[in-house]
């Protein structure tokens, strides 16, 4: 186990080094928790609050983190590194619950090495942490369903609440005493008082764990609701027609740009984030129910082919597994498939996006330790029923080394995994670096003084400045949204908004009104331009 602890930080400390740019989500994650941590407020986004669509959990962290290193994009990176650490390490735990040490280390090993969990580990997102209490919570809830007592019913709603916070998906985590009532995870309890004490006392504390941004979201939103993230995510699934996520983001037309970033009737917020914008989960299901499930159905194939591609390297053990005869005796075990079949069937109604299907391949993985550690006993059962005889040259050799050959198939199928993924491969906007050097070499100004306003949010980040993000439209409704909001400068440029309808328009705005003045241009790979809003 110390050996892959040992190569699992090796290998993310060299990608954690050369993760030398920071990803837009990381941003948003970054400011909220330094703003969280060092001014009590839970805010990012001038024009509209971040923080209502990612929950604090993550940010909280971060902000933590950055005030002993002071360096917002090496705490957001350095806590997703130490969490899939402990996630490591979790994964031995859980595996030796389920069968024994030796599927414990299987299940380390695959954890800690597989590419798409390595680039997630040192990403300024917060799949890392969500892994680590999602498990975590897991694995209390089976020492829980074992030893009873009501101290872990306590810690259980502590972890659950914590994992909510990190990722809305941590609600889930209800289900498991649900099912456990039921006697389907593990022997059924006996109903007594003290059962019922302490089942009350564990949604108390989860109930009370996340009860803070519950009413941040209420107060925020105007409503009751466990996400901020729910409309948007709908809205996007619905008019994004046949096309998963990454397709919407990249498909002639901008479609993802329009359905986010058009301005509301009003031309006071871009319709993505406009709170009085209503929009019913109901009508969504009910309405069109035939294009619900024609999206549905299209939303299962791709995400069954990306979770093919993800468990390549465990196939073979995973296989396995299912010729274990007493699969189902430790009743636990079923939480690794209940678990990731209930997820999948919840991301499908929206759409699916790469990395969030790790959660899934996560779960996977501890379930196929199991066929790891009985492989020698399951080949040797596949050739006793197709009657093949075990003492030929290579049917010998098969068996003696099935587990090094699993190994092995793990690593280079793994590797090159890192061709096929489309996790950290976009190039890098080195022009938003400069612009942004050029603000805070030209101007020195303090932190969130200057109000940027941008497609991305990177010349706001690398400048310490505040974000209010640039809507869809032309000219002259871009620079009444600026004044609308304060800004100070806008940024156009050619990487991210060269697709637009309104592109060449915005590149030359100084030609459409005298309100704005161009004092930055680089052009020298993609083109940027920084506009200064003149104020009257």
């Amino acid at each position: 186990m110390i050996f892959i602890l040992l190569i699992s930080l090796i290998i993310r400390i060299f990608l954690f080094v050369n993760e030398t740019f920071i990803v837009t989500d990381a941003v948003y994650y970054s400011h909220l928790g330094k703003n969280l941590i060092e001014t009590g407020r839970y805010a990012y986004g001038d024009n509209f609050n971040l923080g209502i669509f990612l929950p604090p959990g993550y940010p909280v962290l971060i902000g933590l983190t950055n005030l002993f290193v002071d360096d917002l994009f090496f705490s957001s990176k350095l806590v997703s590194l130490i969490a899939s650490m402990i996630t490591v390490f979790l994964f031995y735990l859980i595996g030796k619950e389920l069968y024994n040490s030796e599927a414990g280390l299987f299940a380390a090993f695959a954890y800690g090495t597989h590419p798409l969990i390595l680039r997630l580990s040192v990403f300024g997102n917060s799949e890392a942490s969500f892994l680590c209490l999602l498990f975590l919570s897991i694995y209390m809830f089976i020492v829980l369903v074992r030893r009873g007592g009501f101290f872990l019913y306590a810690l259980f709603g502590i972890l659950g609440g914590m994992s909510y916070l990190v990722r809305p998906e941590g609600l889930v985590l209800l289900i498991l005493p649900l099912l456990h009532l039921a006697g389907i995870l593990g022997e059924r309890p006996r109903i007594n008082k003290a059962y019922v004490m302490n089942i009350c006392f564990m949604v108390l504390v989860f109930s009370l764990t996340i009860s803070p941004y519950v009413l941040f979201l209420k107060n925020s939103t105007g409503k009751f609701t466990l996400t901020g993230k729910s409309k948007i995510n709908l809205i996007l699934a619905q008019k994004g027609g046949d096309r998963d996520f990454d397709q919407l983001v990249s498909a002639p037309g901008n479609p993802y740009d329009r359905i986010a970033f058009s301005l509301n009737e009003t031309k006071t917020q871009v319709k993505g984030f406009d709170t009085n914008v209503e929009f019913s989960a109901i009508d969504y299901i009910l309405k069109d129910p035939f294009s619900l499930i024609s999206r549905y159905q299209r939303n299962i194939l791709r995400g069954i082919a990306i979770i093919f591609k993800l468990i390549v390297p465990i196939l073979l053990p995973l296989f396995f597994t299912f010729f274990y005869k007493d699969l189902f005796r430790n009743r636990l075990r079923l939480i690794f498939l209940i678990m990731p079949l209930l997820y999948f069937s919840v991301f499908c109604i929206f759409y699916i996006v790469e990395r969030h299907m790790t959660l899934i391949f996560s779960f996977l993985i501890l379930f196929s330790s199991i066929g790891f550690t009985i492989s020698n006993t399951a080949f040797a059962g596949l050739l006793d029923f197709y009657s093949i005889r075990k003492d030929g040259i290579i049917t010998a050799f098969l068996l003696r080394n099935v587990k090094y050959i699993i190994v092995a198939v793990l690593l280079v199928s793994a590797v090159s995994y890192l061709k096929f993924s489309n996790i950290g491969h976009n190039p890098i906007p080195v022009e938003h670096v400069r612009a942004a050097s050029f603000l805070k070499e030209t101007l020195r100004p303090g932190y969130e003084e200057l109000n940027i306003m941008a497609r991305k949010p990177y010349v706001s980040f690398y400048s310490d400045s505040r974000f209010t993000m640039l809507p869809y439209a032309g000219s002259a409704d871009v620079i009444d949204f600026a004044k609308l909001y304060n800004v100070d400068y806008i940024v156009v440029d050619e990487r991210f908004l060269g697709r637009w309808d309104f592109y060449d328009e915005l590149v030359h705005m100084e030609e459409y009104s005298d309100d704005v003045k161009l004092v930055y241009e680089d052009d020298s790979g993609k083109l940027i331009r920084l506009y200064k809003v003149e104020k009257f």
